[in-house]
């Protein structure tokens, strides 16, 4: 039973039970304020949203604490390094002191203008944010919070440049410039558009000679100098057409430098375990493009000239997107719709009629019928 109680001359006290039938209390100077507070909470009660306001004096860092401990085990370990990041430099220093029911969204909105001020990127902003944002849901969903202020907190604008890529037989002098068996992966990256987790993750299993076809499955991470296996981005597998050239520079290697077992990688660092990205990076990619004095550039490159390679032949939005695991064809076409231009063209060249046909009937003989 919800009633209001007069403590002293000026303090009211409201009393109610919360769903779990505690009691709870909350004092107010004015006997109003004190009945509109309780009737606020006997509404939020009738429509299953109460939200216990002791609940919202935890401590942001507390909170988050209990969060990742939940969060951590449903993400990637690169993806739960990047919260803790996130967290540690972003986040915590500035609301980890704060309650939950303290923060407002304005002090949001002034936290990601001030990062927009220290030369943040947008992209990190928006990072930063959604860590925040994630935190506080899963607040709300306990009922600690009403609202989460992060909701409707304006953001910086991505900006949406068009990806650089290399042309083909850029990308076949830069293999020519890899020791063996590096310059194929060069290969499979520039022409299928593998993510390098995709690529040093693929086993001898993974190959279907038989079929053309190269299976991904799984990504290889590295999180705090550990190796990791896991899921691809998409968290889907897909298997990729390989062209006759790629299919026989892969049944070779298979032979001379692939373990017999199945779950044998295909590329292997110096040590013979997984290859590390900066291994590659900078004692084989970056020197070979200072020998071709071609601008330095990072490995992400060659799946963007994969698919410049693709569209080039002929490929639709979809096959891109299929080959290169993409969300959607709509994503794509984001990332690579001025690829597509050529298309256009070839399609207004198409659309005028042959200059020697007859003069076309006005309406054919079925529109005729139905006009009679």
């Amino acid at each position: 039973m919800a009633y209001v109680e007069r403590r002293s001359r000026d303090r009211w006290r409201a009393r109610y039970r919360g769903p779990d039938g505690r009691e709870r209390s909350k004092t107010f100077a004015r006997r109003i304020d004190a009945e509109r507070f309780l009737a606020a909470m006997e509404h939020s009660k009738s429509i299953g949203a109460f939200v216990d306001p002791a609940l919202g004096r935890v401590r942001l860092a507390d909170w988050v604490h209990a969060w990742l401990q939940g969060a951590g085990p449903t993400v990637k370990p690169k993806t739960l390094a990047s919260y803790e990041s996130l967290l540690r430099s972003r986040v915590l220093p500035v609301f980890g002191h704060r309650r939950l029911s303290d923060i407002r969204p304005s002090d949001v909105q002034a936290w990601v203008g001030q990062m927009q001020t220290d030369g943040l990127s947008a992209s990190r902003i928006r990072q930063a944010v959604i860590v925040l944002r994630s935190a506080l849901d899963a607040a709300v969903q306990d009922n600690m919070l009403g609202r989460n202020p992060c909701v409707g907190v304006r953001l910086p604008k991505l900006t949406h440049n068009e990806a650089a890529y290399l042309e083909p037989h850029v990308v076949e002098a830069i293999s020519f410039e890899m020791p063996k068996p590096y310059d194929l992966l060069v290969r499979l990256l520039g022409t299928l558009g593998l993510r390098w987790g995709e690529a040093v993750a693929l086993r001898r299993r993974h190959v279907d000679l038989l079929r053309r076809r190269l299976r991904v499955e799984q990504s290889l991470s590295e999180v705090s100098g550990r190796f990791v296996f896991g899921a691809t981005k998409s968290h889907s597998m897909r298997a990729i057409p390989l062209s006759p050239g790629l299919r026989v520079e892969l049944e070779r290697h298979l032979s001379d430098a692939v373990g017999t077992e199945a779950d044998a990688l295909l590329f292997r660092g110096p040590k013979g375990g997984p290859l590390r990205y900066r291994y590659f990076y900078m004692r084989l990619w970056r020197p070979a493009l200072e020998r071709m004095r071609l601008p330095s550039t990072g490995l992400h490159t060659l799946r963007h000239s994969a698919a410049a390679r693709m569209i080039s032949a002929g490929a639709s939005p979809k096959a891109v997107q299929s080959i290169m695991g993409h969300r959607s064809a709509a994503f794509t076409l984001t990332v690579y719709g001025h690829l597509f231009d050529a298309d256009l063209d070839d399609l207004a060249a198409k659309l005028d009629l042959p200059a020697a046909s007859p003069r076309p009937a006005l309406l054919r003989a079925g529109a005729q019928e139905k006009g009679k």
